[in-house]
């Protein structure tokens, strides 16, 4: 035959919305090694995420921001009315930056950063893992809210205070203290503790020997978190890596791209699982690809996660598709 079929036949190229080539499981199940993320001081970096949208209250709240600092766990939620780039930026400078200064790097979602219309670390679209401080803390402030929340989901916006306070004085797993001591050196009076005369605090004899005494504090209390989440950072790593398939893909290199959106009106059973293909134009990053789709389109950044391997032959068997070359062969055999 003029075109070898068994060529072609095992990528099962389609053309448009109808690729089987692309709708066949990725079989192995690669990931790539876990990118820990460690910082060294307090507020040094920050993620920052917006939360909704929710149910409206009174207030005209439908949103939260989110914003969390790596090193002491130290987090804060904002009832936002919006998610608008001015409303989003006056409560970043007036409600974190002018009280705890500005951070040296802001992690978060491509949406936020494209809100704000600011440089940032990039978390891969469809990839919340990638930002996985602050994704765990939306879930542990729904999960707290939803204890408290009243029967129309009304007022959860004014119980905000009051849900980061307990979790400020809770102890963190990856710290080992709670973020209020690693902030302040010392742990939070709560009203129980005043009502139950349960202050019994270290009294000083002067201000000097106080300053003195937080500092030293201050000094044990960072270096152990600094050691305790390092500690916690590799044995995280080794759990995850163990399970982990890598490779890297080269400039130049076809792959095919895992869809996650859910489209309107769509099943999603009747979806494709994967899109393209697409070319790798760079590797950002140990996980990260710069793409730009083989028939011309926007680039976009992809994690290594959602990426799986093309055949480069699926470029000659794309214009054979288009131009109707394939037909089926004349049979000798006569019925």
């Amino acid at each position: 035959p003029p075109y070898d079929l068994k060529k072609y036949a095992p990528v099962c190229v389609g053309v448009g919305n109808g690729d089987c080539g692309s709708r066949k499981a990725a079989g192995k199940q690669w990931r790539a090694p876990l990118q820990s993320v460690v910082a060294s001081r307090p507020y040094e970096r920050v993620a920052l995420d917006l939360l909704g949208p929710l149910p409206e209250t009174p207030r005209k709240s439908k949103y939260i921001l989110v914003i969390g600092d790596y090193f002491s766990k130290w987090t804060e939620a904002f009832p936002l009315p919006n998610q608008e780039a001015e409303t989003v930026a006056k409560v970043l400078v007036e409600q974190w930056v002018c009280r705890l200064g500005a951070p040296r790097i802001i992690h978060s979602d491509q949406e936020v950063c494209q809100l704000l219309n600011m440089h940032k670390t990039r978390t891969s679209a469809y990839h919340p893992q990638s930002d996985g401080m602050v994704e765990r803390f939306n879930r542990t402030l729904a999960s707290m809210l939803s204890l408290f929340v009243d029967e129309n989901q009304a007022n959860w916006d004014t119980l905000l205070p009051y849900v980061m306070m307990a979790y400020r004085s809770s102890v963190h797993s990856s710290t080992g203290f709670t973020p209020y001591k690693v902030v302040f050196g010392q742990e939070i009076v709560l009203p129980v503790d005043v009502m139950l005369n349960l202050d019994n605090g270290e009294q000083f004899s002067s201000d000097s020997e106080y300053v003195a005494r937080l500092l030293e504090t201050l000094s044990t209390v960072v270096d152990a978190v600094k050691g305790h989440q390092l500690r916690a950072s590799r044995k995280q790593k080794e759990e995850y890596d163990f399970r982990a398939h890598f490779q890297y893909y080269s400039e130049g290199e076809l792959v095919w791209v895992r869809g996650k959106a859910k489209k309107k009106g769509l099943c999603p059973k009747l979806q494709r699982r994967f899109n393209g293909p697409y070319k790798v134009r760079e590797r950002i990053t140990e996980v990260l690809y710069r793409l730009v789709p083989v028939e011309g389109g926007t680039e976009m950044v992809v994690h290594f996660n959602r990426l799986k391997s093309c055949p480069s032959c699926i470029l000659l068997a794309l214009p054979l598709l288009f131009v109707g070359f394939l037909q089926p062969q004349q049979s000798d055999l006569a019925f």
